[in-house]
């Protein structure tokens, strides 16, 4: 029983500690907004290194937001990969609702972000 409410009061707290997450959402909007009127859709159009940031960006608020909760390192990369690819179709899937094409190129962009995110936090965490 006691394990429970240990269990119950870290997820509290981490949602407490969401709020910390929301510079983070508000800074990949912010870099996201200047390329919203690009047209065509290349290898090396100016939001594909948007997109890698933004994506690493919420991988980075999707590790914070685990890391209160003491979850394997392991684990909280695997948070801020979740995060971080949700976020990626999500908007790619916004896209598509709006009549503009679904993105391949850019959710591999969004990869590129994201490996750097699980790369920096494999090196944090040793």
């Amino acid at each position: 029983m006691s394990s429970k409410k240990a269990l119950v009061e870290q997820a509290i707290f981490a949602l407490v500690r969401v709020r910390t997450c929301i510079p983070y959402a508000l800074g990949a909007l912010s870099v996201s907004v200047p390329c919203a009127a690009q047209t065509g859709d290349s290898w090396s159009g100016p939001d594909k290194p948007v997109h890698a940031f933004a994506a690493g960006w919420m991988g980075g608020a999707g590790y914070a937001a685990v890391l209160e909760l003491d979850w394997d390192p392991a684990d909280r990369r695997l948070a801020a990969v979740g995060v971080a690819l949700t976020a990626s179709l999500v908007k790619e899937a916004r896209d598509w609702t709006r009549g503009e094409p679904f993105s391949f190129k850019d959710l591999a962009a969004d990869g590129i972000g994201i490996a750097l995110v699980v790369a920096l936090t494999a090196l944090a965490d040793r």
